[in-house]
């Protein structure tokens, strides 16, 4: 997989990436990418038994969605009776610009 790997390929990836890498960077990371994807090809053969189910983190979780429940809300007037000042409708506030 490293034969794939050279400073060609890390120039590209570097530019996709959207980062500057000096010379130096640029033969260390061809060197240490062709590393990182040798040992992700030993992974790859890695065969496992059929009883060993995936893993998929370390915590089982669900969804900690709650249901879609239409509530009653406060109704305007209270709200805009809070207010320094109001049109009634909504907050008038000073402009910003």
């Amino acid at each position: 997989m490293s034969e794939f790997i050279d400073r060609a390929v890390v120039e590209q990836v570097a530019r996709l990436a959207r980062i500057h890498l000096s010379e130096q960077q640029l033969d260390a990371s061809s060197k240490q990418l062709g590393e990182i994807l040798n040992y992700v090809g030993q992974l790859e053969r890695v065969t496992l038994p059929d009883d060993v189910e995936p893993f998929f983190g370390a915590i089982e979780s669900v969804n900690a969605i709650r249901a879609d429940e239409v509530n009653s809300s406060v109704d305007r007037d209270s709200i805009l009776s809070n207010a320094p000042d109001s049109d009634g409708e909504f907050y008038s506030v000073p402009p910003v610009f």
